[in-house]
């Protein structure tokens, strides 16, 4: 399986393209992850030593794969992993599911078609329970804050969530708002282009550098008043 996995990987990035369900070329870029990204978010997957994970937005598939390939690592027997993605037979024309199948891992991989304002909450009531998260799907803020609200409670105290594109201001002001309030830890040494802030800015400022923002979920959560509010711009 694992010859298989990396084979396909080797291949979507060596032509830049993927098949869709019906066979037709699908190009990575501009939305797939890189391919250093996703090697390092893998790496990041087994030095915390990952055997169950979850993303929101499969998309293409790449980034599914490279979690895959870290899972494998970790667990070869009992690992799995969690995608979340209700546009992939509209948007992405099955090709995350093709990629899937035709890396050899479609068993071990359960596809969740369904937004995630709907698909992360009822993980929760199921009592689901993660290693490590990745968002990166609907980029609106509301989108962003409900899939990192819902990852900390799904993520096992200790663990990590990352969310990509740090450069849009929505996933930055969700990000921080998460910092601040649900006392994730940023972690900007965790991998290259990790996200990390300019300090010393004016207030509504919210700049940094990075692409990617690496989220430690407290092992020790203190206890959130009712009203808690710090601000966090």
């Amino acid at each position: 399986m694992h010859s298989r996995l990396d084979s396909f990987i080797d291949a979507a990035y060596a032509t830049g393209t993927v098949r869709d369900a019906e066979g037709g070329e699908m190009q990575l870029v501009p939305t797939s992850i890189e391919r250093a990204a996703g090697e390092a978010l893998r790496d990041l997957a087994v030095s915390e030593g990952a055997s169950q994970t979850v993303e929101v937005g499969l998309a293409l598939g790449m980034s599914a794969l490279f979690l895959c390939q870290g899972v494998l690592a970790v667990d070869p027997d009992g690992g799995r992993h969690v995608a979340i993605d209700p546009c992939q037979r509209t948007d992405w024309r099955g090709a995350g599911l093709a990629s899937l199948a035709e890396a050899g891992v479609a068993g071990m991989v359960e596809v969740i078609e369904e937004g995630s304002e709907l698909a992360l909450p009822q993980l929760v009531r199921e009592g689901r329970r993660f290693d490590f998260a990745f968002v990166d799907g609907n980029h609106r803020f509301e989108a962003v804050l409900l899939d990192l609200v819902f990852m900390d409670r799904l993520v096992k105290p200790g663990g990590v969530i990352v969310a990509d594109d740090m450069w849009m201001p929505s996933v930055r002001m969700a990000v921080a708002y998460v910092e601040r309030n649900l006392d994730l830890e940023l972690e900007p040494n965790a991998i290259p282009n990790a996200f990390s802030w300019r300090r010393g800015l004016k207030r509504g400022e919210l700049k940094g550098t990075g692409e990617v923002a690496v989220l430690r979920v407290p092992t020790d959560p203190p206890a959130r008043p009712w009203d808690r509010f710090d601000p966090f711009v």
